[in-house]
């Protein structure tokens, strides 16, 4: 039994001497433990977005016990720099350092300066297409740009640093030009070294003009000007080309029902700098009902510009009644008959085209020396009448002549001076001499000369039985009579006058008194009586 309690006491020594010696282990690791560093520096790059608890935290910290004193958002991670930054654990404060670095170079697009002008002068910024960096960069060339002013290419190096220090640089390209790499001319326009330069007014002495001239001299297609500046040759190809459509100028057009209509009709003119302009109606045209109508033509040229125009078709009734020609005065002997009334003549309507004429002569008097009319009609289809007179004159003989004058004697007195009056008042003066027969003339037409007045007035005195001469001028420039009247002979001229000498001329004269009104003209006094 004691043997048992022995053994039984030995076991649970030796189980307190364990657990004494892990409850003194235990507690010193915890004492181990509590004297660690809890909060750590952080050091992050500019740019980072945000930093948090986690990163000042030791593996000895208990993050369930950690806080930041201040609101972590007023930590500045914006600027590179040292910033203090106060943690919390348990009831005791720590301060650690928030470093922010900048260790990356900036990230660059880079350009090559195409098409500078010859008068370039270089800038950093240009070779630049976009810089991303958290600081504040700058531009630079990494050597003189003095040689790079001569017109020829060149490279250059540029190098782009933050306020940090680093950088990151490039060599790039200025290729100079003053010429387009191309242009566009429309076929007509005229080409100048002005529409071909890059830039204005630079590089214009480069260009010949000869080349110019020979691309307006020609016709469409591509050409291709040289031009150097000494150090390099630039080329620009011209392509002339017609993208104008022609211009057509069109009329109205108005026809009859189911008149044909050619496209030519509608055309004024269609004109283009190819000189070759193809015409062609979009629809079929109809002219089968009366009404009013938008025709559409279109205009090509050579290179396949097209224009369109339209035109005003007016297919109209037909109230247009035949048009009849050869109507011309017809003159014919008294008692000779009928002439033919329908030589000559023609009736034409717009649709039916020749058409039948029949005339009315009724009122002609064959027997009698006058002026008639005779009336011609003409019909088309549609019902439309053309009506026309005709004048027809019946010339007289000497027994109309004879009759006329007997009749106008017959209304007169026996007064040689009263007859006078009455010619000089009926007939009109003019410079027609009447003809064959001067005193028809007179008394119909009411018109004629000095010749004229003095036969009408002799043709009455004779019917009246008064003796009269007819007298002129040495040159025949006047003419009037000399009547016997009280035993003697005495001027008497029918003539209407004016002036001074109107008076004069209405009374009987001597030959005194008669060659003061000729105003320097005579008449030869051997071939008629004296005047007294």
């Amino acid at each position: 039994m004691k043997k048992f309690l022995s053994e039984k006491r030995k076991q649970v020594t030796a189980v307190v001497a364990l657990l004494v010696v892990a409850l003194a282990a235990a507690g010193g690791y915890q004492l181990w433990h509590s004297v660690q560093p809890k909060f750590q520096d952080v050091t992050i790059e500019l740019g980072t977005d945000s930093v948090t608890l986690a990163e000042f935290l030791t593996q000895y910290a208990d993050a369930s016990l950690v806080s930041f004193v201040a609101d972590p958002s007023s930590i500045n991670i914006d600027e590179t720099g040292d910033e203090s930054v106060s943690l919390a654990y348990r009831d005791r404060t720590e301060t650690v350092t928030l470093h922010v670095v900048d260790t990356t170079a900036p990230t660059v697009e880079f350009l090559d300066v195409y098409e500078a002008p010859l008068n370039y002068e270089p800038n950093a910024e240009d070779f630049i297409e976009s810089i991303e960096d958290y600081s504040e960069t700058t531009v630079s060339f990494a050597e003189s740009t003095e040689s790079a002013r001569s017109g020829a290419d060149h490279d250059v190096t540029v190098v782009v640093t933050d306020a940090s220090g680093n950088s990151v640089s490039q060599d790039c390209t200025i290729s100079y030009t003053w010429i387009e790499e191309s242009y566009d001319l429309e076929y007509g326009d005229r080409l100048t070294k002005q529409d071909l330069l890059a830039y204005q007014n630079v590089g214009t002495s480069l260009i010949e003009q000869s080349d110019i001239n020979e691309i307006n001299e020609a016709g469409v297609g591509e050409y291709v000007i040289s031009s150097s500046n000494g150090y390099k040759t630039a080329e620009c190809v011209v392509t002339v080309a017609d993208t104008t459509a022609p211009e057509v100028e069109l009329q109205e057009v108005a026809v009859y029902p189911g008149s044909e209509v050619e496209l030519e009709d509608f055309v004024v003119s269609a004109t283009d700098m190819s000189g070759d302009v193809e015409l062609r109606l979009a629809d079929e045209v109809d002219t089968s009902e009366v009404g009013t109508y938008a025709v559409t033509i279109e205009a090509e040229d050579i290179y396949g510009n097209v224009a369109e125009a339209e035109a005003t078709l007016i297919v109209k009734t037909d109230d247009v009644p035949p048009v009849i020609s050869g109507l011309s005065t017809i003159s014919i002997a008294k008692n000779s008959g009928t002439p033919d009334y329908l030589s000559g003549v023609t009736a034409v309507d717009a649709i039916d085209g020749e058409c039948s004429v029949s005339y009315d002569d009724s009122g002609v008097n064959y027997s009698a020396a006058g002026t008639y009319y005779v009336t011609y009609t003409a019909s088309d289809t549609s019902g439309n009448v053309a009506s026309s007179k005709r004048k027809v004159s019946i010339t007289h003989d000497s027994s109309d002549t004879d009759a006329l004058v007997a009749s106008i004697a017959a209304g007169l007195g026996n007064d040689a001076k009263s007859i006078a009056d009455y010619v000089r008042s009926y007939v009109s003066y003019n410079h027609d001499w009447g003809g064959s027969d001067p005193v028809w003339y007179g008394f119909t037409n009411k018109v004629g000369n000095c010749y004229v007045h003095a036969m009408c007035t002799k043709a009455i005195l004779d019917k009246k039985g008064i003796t009269s001469q007819l007298i002129w001028t040495t040159e025949k420039t006047h003419y009037w009579l000399i009547v016997y009247v009280n035993g003697g002979w005495k001027h008497l001229d029918a003539t209407p006058m004016s002036g001074s000498i109107r008076e004069a001329c209405k009374q009987y004269m001597n030959d005194a008194e008669r060659l003061a009104t000729l105003r320097g003209r005579t008449w030869d006094t051997s071939l008629w009586p004296a005047c007294n």
